[in-house]
């Protein structure tokens, strides 16, 4: 069953321990990896139909230390539509409105829009990228701006009864993150503040002082399909919800 990984930060982060116990997800999700993250309005996308720990692109991203971003979103995919390519691994990306906007989903949905109606068109066979496609399709054609909040959760809830969805995506300034309405598969989140401390990975022998890797300004939120650390209050975000997060805050949502 994919699942997904985001952050969002007032300053530039590493993802490198967070993504460290991410990547243990691609042993039950082993037909692809995907990172995306922002240098102001760019997004850059590094994906591979590979699992993750078999990848040395993957490795060298958890290790690379000048990658930095305020947001990041990952996915690990476990296929339940299209063939294992890359076309078809996640994160998706496509530019709106001068803007770069990348997105990843776990789920299995039915179209919300008939192929003719779509203005911007799938590149693959995947139900989440058609899904992206009708978004963005429905933002254009409705005006919806991002900053719609109301708008936008009331939107992802009408396409949430074509199947199940939990959805991660953002245009470069917000990190939004729908949780499906019958809490298929789990969206949970976690806030990292000062004074930080010692976090242990639930999915590794691995520790991390946070305190010696942290800006005592920064703070943010981890958002994960399941908890990743074991001493973190990781908290389960409400079915059929959406949460908006900018520069390390909560803007929307509960």
């Amino acid at each position: 069953m994919c699942e997904l990984l985001g952050l969002n930060f007032n300053l530039p982060v590493r993802p490198s321990f967070s993504f460290r116990g991410f990547s243990h997800r691609g042993e039950q999700n082993p037909h692809g990896w995907g990172i995306a993250r922002y240098d102001g309005k760019a997004c850059q996308v590094f994906k591979e139909p590979i699992k993750a720990q078999e990848s040395k692109l993957a490795t060298f991203i958890r290790d690379y230390e000048p990658l930095l971003s305020q947001i990041f979103i990952s996915h690990v995919r476990d296929a339940s539509k299209g063939k294992h390519t890359l076309q078809n691994t996640h994160p998706f990306q496509r530019a709106f409105r001068s803007f770069d906007v990348v997105f990843a989903h776990n789920g299995t949905l039915k179209p919300p829009l008939e192929s003719s109606e779509l203005k911007f068109l799938p590149v693959g066979e995947t139900d989440s990228e058609n899904l992206f496609c009708a978004l963005l399709t429905t933002l254009s054609e409705s005006n919806i701006q991002f900053v719609d909040f109301q708008n936008i959760e009331s939107l992802l809830r009408k396409f949430n009864s074509f199947g199940t969805m939990n959805l991660l995506f953002s245009e470069g300034e917000h990190l939004f993150s729908y949780k499906d309405k019958d809490s298929h598969n789990g969206l949970w989140i976690t806030e990292r503040i000062s004074p930080f401390g010692i976090v242990s990975l639930k999915d590794e022998d691995w520790e991390i002082d946070l305190a010696e890797e942290k800006h005592p300004d920064q703070r943010g939120f981890v958002i994960a399909s399941h908890p990743l650390t074991k001493n973190e209050k990781w908290i389960d975000l409400i079915p059929g919800s959406l949460v908006v997060l900018k520069d390390g805050c909560k803007v929307y949502g509960t």
